[in-house]
């Protein structure tokens, strides 16, 4: 799973969830395409804000990176 993915399973929208992390959405869909990395800060919130684990949040942040390529 993505973090796109993840995203639209929560019923979430780039804004919300660039309020949570206190960013823009647009960096939101940097994460999502795979062109940035999220830090360790951004995986613990979207960890709670999509109720997984951070290792599933780091899996989906991978899978994302690979996704681009």
């Amino acid at each position: 799973m993505t973090l796109r993915e993840m995203r639209e399973q929560n019923k979430k929208s780039r804004k919300e969830v660039a309020a949570a992390l206190g960013i823009s959405a647009n960096a939101v869909a940097k994460y999502e395409e795979g062109h940035r990395k999220i830090g360790i800060e951004q995986v613990l919130i979207l960890s709670s804000l999509y109720g997984e684990s951070a290792e599933e949040i780091i899996n989906a942040q991978i899978s994302s990176y690979r996704n681009d390529l």
